[in-house]
C-alpha cells in the first residue's frame, strides 16, 4: 500500500485530503500542519509520497522541498492555490525537486476538492512511483545571457527547411520541457508545439517562464495562432491544440473543445495527429515523462506520415508511463535520456538534409 504524508496548514484540507486518499486505497501515515513538522514527518516516517502546500507557517512548501530533497529525497506533489503569486511559487517548487502539482480550490472548500477525488488519487499514486534523487542545478539561458551552443548539436547551413517539432509531456515534464527547449539551437528555426498536461491557470505562466529562459519565442496558444520558424506554442490548459493549416512556412493552430482523451485536456494525441495530417515539411515528435498512454497514437500518426519518433528513456523519466507505452506501440527512431533529447531532435532533422 502507498504510504502518504499530507502537509497543509488548513485543518479542513488535511482532513479532506486524508479522507480522499484513504478512500482511494492509500495509507495516510502522517499529517503536518506546518513546514517544519512536514520535514520532520517525512524524515521520520519515510513515506512513499508527500503532498505539500505552498503557503505554510514555519517553512514554506518550497523550503520543505529543498530540505527534503537534500537529506531524504521523497516524491512530492505540490498542492497549489490558483493565484499568480502561487503559480510562480509552484514552478519554483518543481525546480526544487517536486514531481508534479495539482490546483487547490480557493480557501477551505472541501466540496470543490472532492470533485477532484479521482484526479488527486491518480496523481498521488503516479508521483509515488516517480524516481527522485538529488536535484540538478543546471544554469539556464536567458535572452540576456545566452548559452553557448554545444558542438554536439551544432546547426549547419544545410539544416533542412520547414522543421516542425511536437513535444508531449505529463508528470515530471515541466523541467524536462524547459531543459530541451533551452538546448535547441535557435539557428535551427524549428516550429515547436508543446503539450504539457497542466491546468488552465498555469499554462500561461509556464509559457512565460519558458519564453524567459530559452532563445525561442514561446507563448500560450490562443483560440487561433500561427507559429513560424524560431517560435513555439504551449497548449492552453483545458482545451486541445489542433493543427488546422499550413501556409508559407507557418502552422496555424486552433482550440479544439472536443472531449477529453485519456482523461486529459489538452491531449498530446490531438496535436500530433492533426499535425501528421496537416504539416508539410519535416516533422518529429517527442514523448517525455508522464503517466498514462497519451501520445502513443499521435506518435504513431507522425511515423505513418513519414516523420521521426523520439521517446525519453526509463532511467531519466520521473514516471515511465507515456514513453513506455509509446515505445511499445511505435517503431521509435530514438530512445534517449533527457540531456540528449535536444541533440536527438536536431540529429533527426539533420538526417533529412544528408
Amino acid at each position: 500500500m502507498v504510504r502518504a504524508v499530507i502537509a497543509d496548514d488548513s485543518a479542513v484540507m488535511r482532513e479532506t485530503l486524508g479522507k480522499i486518499l484513504e478512500a482511494g486505497g492509500l495509507d495516510v501515515v502522517g499529517r503536518a500542519k506546518n513546514g517544519t513538522e512536514a520535514v520532520e514527518l517525512i524524515t521520520d516516517l519515510e513515506p512513499d509520497v508527500a503532498t505539500i502546500d505552498i503557503q505554510m507557517p514555519g517553512l514554506t512548501g518550497h523550503e520543505v522541498i529543498e530540505q527534503v530533497m537534500a537529506t531524504k529525497p521523497t516524491p512530492m506533489l505540490v498542492i497549489s492555490s490558483q493565484t499568480t503569486k502561487n503559480a510562480d511559487a509552484t514552478f519554483d517548487a518543481l525546480e526544487a525537486g517536486a514531481v508534479d502539482f495539482i490546483a487547490k480550490p480557493s480557501g477551505d472548500n472541501s466540496v470543490d476538492i472532492w470533485s477532484k477525488q479521482d484526479e488527486i488519487v491518480d496523481q498521488v499514486r503516479a508521483v509515488a512511483q516517480a524516481a527522485v534523487g538529488q536535484v540538478e542545478t543546471n544554469s539556464r539561458p536567458t535572452r540576456e545571457t545566452q548559452r553557448p551552443e554545444s558542438t554536439a548539436i551544432d546547426v549547419s547551413a544545410e539544416f533542412p527547411n520547414d522543421p516542425t517539432l511536437i513535444i508531449g509531456a505529463s508528470t515530471g515534464g515541466p523541467r524536462v520541457v524547459e531543459q530541451v527547449l533551452s538546448e535547441l539551437p535557435e539557428r535551427a528555426g524549428l516550429r515547436i508545439l508543446v503539450v504539457q498536461h497542466m491546468a488552465d491557470h498555469y499554462t500561461e505562466r509556464f509559457a512565460n517562464r519558458l519564453n524567459e529562459r530559452t532563445t525561442y519565442e514561446i507563448k500560450e496558444a490562443r483560440e487561433t495562432e500561427t507559429v513560424g520558424p524560431g517560435e513555439a506554442l504551449l497548449a492552453k490548459g483545458g482545451t486541445h491544440m489542433a493543427v488546422s493549416g499550413w501556409s508559407r512556412g507557418e502552422l496555424t493552430v486552433v482550440h479544439d473543445d472536443g472531449p477529453q482523451r485519456h482523461n486529459v485536456k489538452p491531449a498530446i494525441d490531438v496535436t500530433m495527429e492533426t499535425a501528421a495530417d496537416t504539416v508539410r515539411g519535416n516533422l518529429a515528435g517527442v514523448i517525455m515523462t508522464g503517466m498514462g498512454a497519451d501520445g502513443a497514437d499521435g506518435l504513431a500518426a507522425i511515423k505513418d506520415a513519414g516523420g521521426k519518433a523520439i521517446v525519453q528513456d526509463e532511467a531519466t523519466s520521473r514516471v515511465y508511463g507515456m514513453p513506455k507505452v509509446a515505445a511499445e506501440r511505435v517503431d521509435v527512431d530514438m530512445t534517449l535520456p533527457k540531456d540528449r533529447l535536444a541533440e536527438g531532435v536536431v540529429n533527426a532533422f539533420r538526417g533529412w538534409s544528408a
